[in-house]
């Protein structure tokens, strides 16, 4: 009985891990499509333990260009612009 228990619990982690990763899939996705939206050639997200890196081309993030990011980034998931890294290739 203590093993179909464990098994369980195992079973249950394993589809919460799964839902997590389809969520962040779909996000990295739409932040991609809102980022190159919004002028830039090509965006990469990737969402890892409640952070964001963001890979853009650009020769030079503006300030105004990094809220435009940071505010889709966070409607999409919620993580704060302090924990989003950029990497700007060229």
């Amino acid at each position: 009985y203590q093993i179909r228990e464990s098994f369980i619990e195992v079973l249950n982690q394993a589809l919460e891990d799964i839902s997590t990763i389809a969520a962040n899939i779909e996000a990295e996705a739409n932040i991609e499509a809102m980022v190159m939206a919004k002028g830039f050639e090509q965006c990469v997200a990737i969402i890892n333990d409640g952070l964001c890196t963001i890979v853009v081309m650009s020769e030079g993030l503006l300030p105004a260009q990094l809220a435009q990011i940071n505010e889709i980034v966070f409607e999409q998931t919620g993580i704060k612009p302090v924990n989003v890294k950029y990497i700007q290739k060229n």
